[in-house]
């Protein structure tokens, strides 16, 4: 079954991210047939995820540290390929926090190119967990910085 995006509504989408990070595409990221390697991409919306919790205070520790601030792992991750980067090129990864839940948070990724063409969406979901890597409830000051920070386009859920 072929999927269908409406490319101009996921562009319309961008004015929904407050946070974005740059980057060029490196050497090693190029595969055999002379694009980005699919996995490469996967790379950059974690390292954007990392450092959205960065600017919002909110320090992304492994759950080993004696004191972790949010320790989170990814559960799924879905992507949707639409034009490829090349060796050099630049681009920007917008990324954003989509919906809130009880122990987990949905990032929603655009990665573009600095002319604007859409390479890739991406959404990933994270669940906060313990020490024990037991999903556990996020905590409430952390909510607070992302509900504050995202505004009317965050979607909460409550626990079921």
């Amino acid at each position: 079954k072929v999927m269908h995006f409406d490319l101009v509504e996921l562009k319309n989408n961008l004015n929904k991210f407050k946070f974005h990070t740059v980057g060029k595409v490196q050497f090693h990221e190029v595969d055999s047939f002379k694009v980005v390697h699919n996995l490469s991409y996967l790379y950059w919306t974690e390292i954007s995820r990392v450092e959205y919790c960065n600017n919002l205070n909110i320090g992304v520790v492994p759950v080993a540290s004696a004191a972790p601030d949010f320790s989170v792992f990814l559960v799924h991750s879905e992507v949707n390929y639409f034009n490829p980067a090349r060796f050099l090129d630049n681009y920007l990864v917008y990324t954003r926090v989509k919906s809130l839940g009880f122990s987990s948070l949905e990032f929603e990724h655009f990665i573009t190119s600095e002319t604007g063409d859409l390479l890739v969406t991406n959404n990933a979901i994270e669940v906060y967990v313990n020490k024990d890597r037991v999903p556990i409830e996020i905590p409430k000051p952390i909510k607070e910085k992302i509900i504050n920070f995202e505004g009317g386009n965050l979607i909460i859920k409550e626990k079921k």
